[in-house]
């Protein structure tokens, strides 16, 4: 990747994840979920991160499937489950056990 492009392997991970992208070029993606409509986010890769419309770091180049994930969480789509198979309220306990 780029400084600028969003690479074709994010879109394919977003797809997996039930999201659904709506606009998309080579510095951005609009990705909705289509279950709630309202539920919409514009992606922009910048110096290899993925960054939200809102300045937050969702992922890096490389980690594709994790930054899907990750949206899909933020979008509602998803409700459990890590990517690497690890669930949400046992990687929270171990982070606030550190």
């Amino acid at each position: 990747m780029d400084a600028t492009s969003v690479p074709v392997i994010l879109v394919k991970q977003l797809k997996t994840q039930g999201l659904s992208v709506i606009d998309a070029d080579d510095q951005t993606l609009t990705v909705v979920n289509p279950l709630n409509p309202v539920f919409v986010e514009a992606i922009a890769a910048r110096d290899g991160l993925y960054i939200t419309s809102c300045g937050y770091e969702l992922g890096q180049s490389g980690d594709e499937a994790g930054t899907a994930h990750r949206l899909a969480f933020l979008l509602g789509r998803r409700c459990g489950g890590h990517p690497r198979g690890i669930g949400m309220r046992e990687e929270v306990a171990r982070a606030a056990a550190t």
